[in-house]
Formats: structure tokens, C-alpha cells, sequence
């Protein structure tokens, strides 16, 4: 069963430097699955934007979250059969198990008042890592992701 987190909840970790408080230096994987043009336009500080188009989701993130992370998904509205609840059900065929959906998606995390960003990079290219390969080795975040060189 696929659980939602609450707007407050997000919040704490959020605040907290998305530090994961449940798996020792893991991180807590914050996901925004909306289009492009509504990333840009607001998100969750700290989200990733994930374009949820030809299940590109289902591909990128096992590649970055270890499967015992927080991986929180964001959609419009977090409404059943929305995009959030779906990627979660998905992943978890991957073997995720911790798996959380915002509690009425993007929407409540406004109404409730929250810190928005905007900008920053949306569509594939957020969700890659480019550069030469000690240059993307150095950048890795977390010691069990091991960057592939795709040339």
C-alpha cells in the first residue's frame, strides 16, 4: 500500500536539509511529476523534476534512490490514479519500498503556505548528469550510485 505524507511532514524534512532519519546517510528523494511548465512555474524546494511522459520516471528513478530511501513523488492535486500514485505503484514492482505521495499534490503544498522555487532545470535534462567522468564520479551525492559512461 502506497502512503501519502503530509504537507507538514514534507516540511519537516524539507527544513531538515531532506536528510533521510530512517536510513543512515541516505537522502529523502523528492520527485515533482508534473510537466515541465509547471516545475519551472513552482515546486517544492529541493524537488526534481521527473517529466512523467513514455514512463521515463520508472527508468531514472531506480537509477538515483537506493531502494530502501524516502522517495516522495509530487503531482498536481496527489488525487487517486493521478501521476504520483501511479509512479508509486510502479515502483514498487522495483522493489521500493518506501514510497510516499504528497497528500493533495502541489496544490495543498501552496494553499498551506509553504517555500516554493521556481526555475531551475526541468524536462531529461534535470534528471542527467553530464560532464567527463570524474567530474560526474565527484558529483555523485550518495557512495552506492555508480555513474554509467553511455557514449
Amino acid at each position: 500500500m502506497i502512503l501519502p505524507i503530509s504537507v507538514e511532514e514534507l516540511a519537516k524534512l524539507v527544513d531538515g536539509g531532506l536528510v533521510d532519519p530512517e536510513f543512515p546517510g541516505g537522502r529523502v528523494h523528492v520527485f515533482d511529476v508534473r510537466d515541465g511548465q509547471a516545475y519551472l512555474a513552482g515546486h517544492v524546494p529541493g524537488a526534481k523534476h521527473v517529466p512523467p511522459e513514455d514512463n521515463y520516471p520508472l527508468r531514472w528513478i531506480p537509477q538515483r534512490c537506493h531502494t530502501q530511501e524516502l522517495v516522495v513523488l509530487i503531482d498536481e492535486d496527489g488525487a487517486p490514479g493521478g501521476t504520483a500514485r501511479h509512479v508509486a505503484h510502479e515502483l514498487v514492482h522495483k522493489w521500493f519500498r518506501r514510497l510516499r505521495y504528497l497528500e493533495g499534490g502541489f496544490r495543498a503544498w501552496q494553499a498551506a503556505g509553504k517555500p516554493v522555487e521556481t526555475g531551475g532545470p526541468a524536462g531529461a535534462s534535470a534528471a542527467s548528469w553530464e560532464g567527463t567522468r570524474p567530474e560526474v564520479q565527484s558529483s555523485a551525492e550518495v557512495p552506492w550510485v555508480t555513474p554509467q559512461d553511455r557514449r
